[in-house]
């Protein structure tokens, strides 16, 4: 069971059902609701639903934000529970906004995460459109560790949501803690009878950048497609004799945005090898596959 925290301006109080009209207020608000994963909320029964699925987790914890000396819910600070890093949710009502009551109310809930609760790390969900919600991570030290696309069922295109984290230590302001080995990215090796005509094919068919070419003649490469170093579609080449067969034992699946089927036009008009035309599936993505100069399979995919 959670408690009340207190700071200067507010209380965070664990959930009651008394709470639920204040809470419709907010839910049922439109351009509060404008990052949010599900419509504006039309009853109070799908308010009252929404917080049950916010607690349905074991591990999850919710607090209503409330003034000091009210008992008024103007928001709700929550952990989502069941997730393989602890993730941290926030929303509080428009009225509200532009106070500073969001980084106040956040910054008590991860002091009670960190010190109460002993998480290691906490980890925000936050469109990139959402600035302010951007700014709020900022004031709480929050960094940008990654980012990702996600539909809403209710839209027709994905949100690329940035991943932003916090460390306990760069919570507390102390070192480092020494820690098992960290895991950055994974890259994919392809094996390929010519480094430099695979690295062209990439490049003049398929849209990559060639990052470094290494060996004289080259051997090895590393392409790219993504707007930043080291982020989108990383690749690396790696030269074998003719006599080596290549034989994929499976594919490369690249996540791409809602102009998947103009990519597949363009890659069909450059007599790009297509192995199956762009089609909806069932699992709620849109995708197709190609084949490169070595036989490589790469699926291409988005959010429908």
């Amino acid at each position: 069971m959670i408690g009340l925290i207190e700071t200067e301006r507010l209380v965070l109080r664990p959930f009651q059902p008394h709470h639920l009209p204040d809470l419709h207020k907010m839910y049922g608000d439109a351009p509060t609701m404008r990052f949010m994963p599900s419509l504006p909320h039309t009853d109070l029964a799908t308010t009252e639903r929404e917080v049950a699925q916010q607690m349905s987790h074991a591990d999850a914890h919710l607090w209503v934000v409330c003034l000091k000396e009210s008992d008024e819910a103007i928001g709700v600070v929550n952990y989502l529970g069941g997730t393989r890093v602890p993730g941290m949710g926030y929303i509080i009502r428009r009225e509200f906004w532009g106070q500073g009551i969001t980084a106040e109310a956040c910054r008590a809930a991860l002091a009670y995460g960190f010190d109460e609760i002993g998480f290691d790390r906490v980890e925000l969900w936050i469109d990139t459109t959402n600035y302010a919600s951007q700014r709020v991570a900022q004031k709480l030290n929050f960094r940008v560790k990654g980012r990702i696309p996600l539909k809403y069922a209710h839209e027709t295109k994905e949100h690329v949501m940035l991943i932003y984290g916090l460390w306990a230590h760069e919570w507390r302001g102390v070192p480092e803690p020494v820690r098992e080995t960290k895991f950055y990215r994974t890259e994919q090796v392809l094996l390929v009878h010519d480094v430099v005509a695979t690295a062209e094919f990439y490049r003049d068919k398929l849209g990559f950048s060639i990052d470094f070419l290494y060996g004289d003649p080259p051997v090895h490469a590393g392409i790219s497609r993504g707007d930043w170093t080291a982020s989108g579609a990383v690749l690396q080449l790696s030269q074998v004799p003719r006599e080596h067969a290549i034989v994929p034992s499976g594919y490369l699946y690249i996540f791409v945005g809602r102009d998947i089927d103009a990519l597949h036009k363009s890659y069909k008009a450059l007599g790009v090898t297509i192995r199956s035309e762009p089609t909806s599936y069932p699992w709620g993505l849109r995708e197709f596959a190609v084949e490169d100069n070595n036989g490589h399979i790469l699926r291409f995919g988005t959010h429908v």
